[in-house]
C-alpha cells in the first residue's frame, strides 16, 4: 500500500547542465522555451557541446517519471524507482509526520478501542511491559510504549536512543522529572531508523504514542513478536494491570501515609495521598507524583522488559 498524498509526475530536464531543474511537462509550452524548438541552439549550454542539426529539439533533453508528496509544502521530485524503497511506497507512510499532519490515521476501524479511557488500537500487538509493535504486510514494523504507560508518565522531558541502527532489542532513555528509564522492546528485530524529531519534541511520545510518538522503524524477525498479545486477550491483560497499578499505587500511599502520619497530625495537617486515584483509574502522570525510589521500583515492575508481569502468552 502507498501512501495517499503520493503523486505522479513526467518531467523534463537536461542532460548536460550543471544544476538539474525538473520540469513538469504540464509547464512546457512556454513562450520563452527554447529546447523544445530549433531554438535551443542559442543555449549557452548547447554551444559548449553542439550534436549534429540543430533544427530539432535539444538533443540534451531528456524525460523522466518522478514521483513527490502532495502534502509537502515544497514540490521534490524524486525518481519513481527510489519512492519504492522509501517509507512513501510501503505501509510505514502511516508514521510519516506529513501523513500525520493531514490525515487522520487514528479514525480507521478498530482505532477507537479503549480500557477505562486508555486507548488499546486492535491491530496491535502488546508486550508485556507496554511496549506496542505494528507489523504490516510489506515487511516492515514500527514500535513504541502504549496508552498505558503514557498515562503513567504523563509528560517527557527528554528521549535518548541507546543506538540508532543494527540488530537489537531497540531501547530508548526516557527522562521523568530528573530521572531516567530506560524503555526497551523485549524482542529483536533490525532497527533501521529511530524517530529522532522527538528529540527536540519529546511530547507526542506520550501525546499521540500510538502515531506521532512511535519509537522504532525497522525489519521483523522470526521472533520479534515471541509472547506479544493480541486480539481479544489484550483487553483482558490491560484491566488486570490497572487493577494491578491501583492496588501497587495504594500500598505505597498507605507506606508513605504511614510515615507521615504522626509527623502530619502533630502540625495540624490533614495526611496527604501520595497518589491521587480519579474514577478507579490511577491519576495520569502519576510517576511525577513519586519520588526517585518509588518511580523506579514502579517502572521495575511494570515496564522492565524482565517485568513480573512477564509471562509466556
Amino acid at each position: 500500500m502507498t501512501c495517499p498524498f503520493l503523486k505522479e509526475a513526467q518531467v523534463k530536464y537536461c542532460q548536460t547542465a550543471t544544476v538539474r531543474k525538473l520540469i513538469p511537462l504540464a509547464q512546457t509550452g512556454r513562450a520563452d522555451e527554447k529546447c523544445a524548438s530549433s531554438a535551443h541552439a542559442t543555449c549557452p549550454v548547447y554551444r559548449m557541446q553542439p550534436q549534429g542539426d540543430a533544427s530539432g529539439p535539444c538533443p540534451h533533453l531528456r524525460e523522466s517519471l518522478m514521483q513527490y508528496c502532495g502534502a509537502a509544502p515544497v514540490t521534490k521530485f524524486v525518481p519513481y524507482s527510489e519512492s519504492l524503497i522509501s517509507r512513501c511506497g510501503n505501509d510505514g507512510f502511516r508514521y510519516c509526520e506529513l501523513y500525520l499532519a493531514m490525515a487522520h490515521p487514528m479514525a480507521h476501524s478498530g482505532a477507537g478501542e479503549e480500557v477505562d479511557g486508555i486507548p488499546l488500537p486492535g491491530w496491535l500487538q502488546y508486550s508485556a511491559n507496554h511496549m506496542w509493535l505494528d507489523v504490516t504486510d510489506d515487511g516492515t514494523c514500527h514500535a513504541g510504549i502504549d496508552g498505558f504507560l503514557s498515562r503513567v508518565l504523563g509528560k517527557v522531558d527528554r528521549i535518548s536512543y541507546v543506538r540508532l541502527s543494527g540488530r537489537m532489542r531497540p531501547s530508548a532513555v526516557l527522562s521523568i522529572a530528573g530521572t531516567d528509564l530506560e524503555v526497551v522492546f523485549p524482542n529483536s528485530f533490525l532497527l533501521t531508523k529511530c524517530n529522532v524529531y522527538l528529540r527536540a519534541d519529546p511530547s507526542p511520545i506520550t501525546a499521540d504514542p500510538y502515531t506521532a510518538g512511535w519509537l522504532f522503524e525497522g525489519v521483523p524477525g522470526p521472533d520479534t513478536t515471541k509472547d506479544l498479545l493480541r486480539g481479544p486477550a489484550v483487553r483482558e491483560w490491560m484491566e488486570d494491570e490497572e487493577r494491578r497499578m491501583n492496588q501497587t499505587l495504594q500500598e505505597q500511599g498507605d507506606r508513605e501515609q504511614g510515615d507521615r502520619e504522626q509527623g502530619d497530625r502533630e502540625q495540624g495537617d490533614r495526611p496527604q495521598s501520595l497518589c491521587r486515584c480519579d474514577g478507579g483509574l490511577f491519576a495520569e502522570g502519576v510517576a511525577r507524583k513519586l519520588d526517585r525510589d518509588q518511580m523506579l521500583s514502579l517502572f521495575h515492575e511494570f515496564f522492565s522488559p524482565y517485568a513480573s508481569g512477564k509471562k509466556e502468552l
